[in-house]
């Protein structure tokens, strides 16, 4: 990947979760031929294992592994712990890991699944993942960044109608939290230096989230990768005043100056278009002088 001096990610070191899987898999990739340092985190040590061999043909870049369920809050501060321990500090957070609808059962596209039949234990696993990690992983590596007055924290979530339609949950949900969560960390992390921003494929992905027998064309699928050139600009410097929005990644062009692709592919997180002015504040008390 030919990659223009202001997107060099030379000496960043970023920690990126659910790094084994297929659109985790290829933002490590790409963020190793940006030059970055990585600390790929995934629940699979054997999935990090075939990671690290693939990782040994890229000449740019380093990758050090390490396998945790960050389910567990505990797991979620070793990571962190782990990538500081190892390089000193923490430039970067993507939070990628995430559990799809497949952990509902193997044929949830022809059979969606009504939100009555979710068990209160899978509820909350969606949870566990899809959104209380993306809290624990941001709170863990905050003072690492503030400190320096500067971090990226981006997080992968999904398009609003897979959190809005029906046979979505527990997905869905999960996700919209952690949506909401970012829009709400950008707002209070404005003016310290650290960017929170959500980054999306834009649509169904060919990974192995995706079961064989889904009843579409998997070449008509996005590929995983499309996620490495808006990863890379809102890492480097070019993205540094970017924050509170969201992207869609299939829509960033490549052929187009990364700033003209970041406003065509991005727009403010969530549902801020809508919501701006809805809610009727109460007028503030006065108090009395003296």
């Amino acid at each position: 990947m030919n990659t223009p001096s202001s997107m060099v990610l030379d000496k960043h070191v970023v920690l990126v979760t659910g790094a084994a899987g297929g659109i985790g898999r290829a933002m490590v990739k790409g963020l190793m031929e940006a030059g970055a340092t990585v600390v790929a985190v995934d629940v699979s040590s054997e999935s990090l294992a075939e990671l690290e061999q693939q990782a040994l043909k890229i000449r740019s870049g380093k990758l050090v592994c390490h396998a945790a369920d960050l389910s567990r809050e505990q797991a979620c501060a070793g990571a962190v712990a782990f990538a500081v321990d190892s390089f000193g500090r923490i430039d970067a957070v993507v939070n990628n890991a995430g559990i799809a609808r497949l952990a509902i059962k193997p044929n949830f596209f022809q059979e969606p699944p009504k939100f009555w039949d979710i068990s209160g234990a899978l509820w909350q696993k969606f949870f566990d993942i899809n959104a209380s990690a993306v809290f624990h992983m941001m709170k863990c590596a905050l003072p690492h960044m503030v400190g320096n007055a500067r971090g990226r924290i981006v997080n992968v979530t999904t398009s609003l109608d897979s959190m809005l339609v029906g046979g979505m949950s527990p997905y869905g949900p999960s996700k919209a939290a952690s949506e909401s969560l970012s829009s709400i960390a950008a707002a209070e992390l404005k003016g310290s230096g650290v960017t929170v921003n959500v980054l999306l494929p834009g649509g169904t992905t060919d990974t192995p989230m995706i079961p064989p027998d889904a009843p579409f064309d998997r070449d008509d699928l996005l590929p995983p990768t499309v996620m490495v050139p808006p990863l890379i600009w809102l890492l480097s410097d070019a993205g540094s005043k970017t924050t509170g929005m969201r992207f869609r990644a299939n829509m960033w062009d490549t052929t187009m100056d990364a700033e003209q692709a970041a406003a065509q592919a991005g727009a403010p997180i969530g549902w801020m278009a809508i919501a701006a002015g809805q809610y009727r504040a109460p007028r503030r008390k006065v108090e009395a002088a003296g």
